[in-house]
C-alpha cells in the first residue's frame, strides 16, 4: 500500500513540476504562491502548527501582528515550493542576475574562499534554501548533507536534480566520514541543522523554549578546526533579488573551554542564537509549519 501511495505522490508532484520547467521565474513564483492558496484550506493541522509556533515565539505581539506573520508565512511558502520546482534550472547566469550580496557577506565569503579552509557552513529553514544548495554547488561544488524524502522515489529524483549544480549530497546518517575528510580538504560542508534533534541533540534555547539541537556542524569543526558561518539566502521585500547574508561565527577556540562538551554547547547555542536574530528580523520566512520543539525536556532520560 505503502508504495502505491509514493508511486501516486510522485506522478502528481511530476504534473506540478511541469509549468515550473518553462515558465519565466516570476512567473514560476506567482505560481507558487497560487497552488498554496488553493491547497491552503487542506492544511488545516501545518496551519495550526505554524500559527502555534508563532505565538510561542513572539508572545508580546497582539493576534493581528501573530497572524500578519503568518500570511506573511503562507506567501513565503508558496514561493519557496516555487523555488524548490524551479532550481534546475538555476545556472551561473542566473545566479549572478537574481542574488545581491547584503552586509559585508561578499568581503566574508572572498576572503575565506581565499584562505582556503574548511567552512561548516551552518543553514536553518529560513529564507531559500534550495537556491542556497544550488549556489554551494555552483560556486563551492560544497558537500550538502541532508535528510532522506520519506518517498523513495521523490527523493531520487530530486537528489538528482539538486546535484546537477556540482553540489555533492550525503545522506544525514553517513555524513560523518564525508564531512571530515572534505572539511581536512578545504571544501565547504553544509548543514541544514535547525530540525528537530530528538534524543541524539542537546536542549538549547530557540524562541522561548529549549529545542532539541543537532550537534554535528559544531563537532565536525571541532575536529577539524573549520571555520563556521550562518548563511542565509531571503527573499527580497522590496525587490525580486535573493539577499545573501553571511555571518561569520569564527572558529571553536578550545584554550576557553575544559573539554570538548562544553565547547560544542556553547558555539551551538551561538548559531541557534544568531539564527533566531536573524529570524527575527524577517519571521515570515522561517519554516514555521515544521516542528522544531516536538522534543521536549524529559523525553529521553539522560538528555542534556
Amino acid at each position: 500500500m505503502k508504495k502505491i501511495e509514493h508511486i501516486i505522490g510522485f506522478i502528481f508532484l511530476q504534473i506540478i513540476y511541469l509549468p515550473f520547467r518553462f515558465l519565466s521565474y516570476e512567473a514560476c513564483l506567482a505560481l507558487g504562491r497560487g497552488i498554496v492558496r488553493l491547497i491552503r484550506p487542506l492544511a488545516g493541522s501545518k496551519i495550526k502548527i505554524a500559527r502555534d509556533n508563532i505565538k510561542h515565539a513572539f508572545p508580546n505581539l497582539t493576534e493581528s501582528e501573530r497572524e500578519k506573520i503568518l500570511e506573511d508565512h503562507i506567501i513565503y511558502l508558496g514561493e519557496l515550493l516555487a523555488d524548490a520546482l524551479f532550481t534546475s534550472r538555476v545556472d551561473e547566469k542566473w545566479i549572478n542576475n537574481y542574488l545581491t550580496w547584503d552586509n559585508d557577506s561578499e568581503r566574508i565569503e572572498a576572503e575565506i574562499t581565499k584562505s582556503g579552509v574548511g567552512v561548516v557552513m551552518i543553514s536553518g529553514h529560513f529564507g531559500t534554501w534550495e537556491i542556497l544548495v544550488q549556489w554551494l554547488g555552483i560556486r563551492h561544488q560544497a558537500i550538502g548533507i541532508y535528510k532522506k524524502i520519506r518517498n523513495k522515489l521523490v527523493d531520487s529524483w530530486y537528489k538528482k536534480i539538486r546535484a546537477k549544480s556540482g553540489v555533492i549530497l550525503v545522506p544525514m546518517e553517513e555524513a560523518a566520514s564525508p564531512a571530515f575528510r572534505g572539511l581536512k580538504k578545504g571544501k565547504w560542508v553544509g548543514f541544514g541543522a535547525d530540525q528537530n534533534a530528538g534524543k541524539s541533540g542537546i536542549f538549547v534555547n530557540f524562541f522561548n523554549r529549549p529545542a532539541s539541537t543537532f550537534q554535528g556542524p559544531v563537532t565536525m569543526a571541532y575536529l577539524t578546526d573549520a571555520k563556521m558561518v550562518l548563511l542565509s539566502f531571503l527573499r527580497g521585500i522590496h525587490d525580486k533579488k535573493v539577499h545573501v547574508n553571511i555571518i561569520d561565527l569564527g572558529y571553536i577556540d578550545k584554550n576557553k573551554f575544559p573539554d570538548k562538551d562544553q565547547a560544542i554547547r556553547h558555539y551551538t547555542e551561538l548559531w541557534t542564537k544568531t539564527l533566531e536574530e536573524e529570524v527575527r528580523k524577517v519571521p515570515g520566512q522561517y519554516f514555521w509549519v515544521h516542528r522544531r520543539w516536538k522534543t521536549k525536556p524529559g523525553d529521553f532520560p539522560g538528555q542534556v
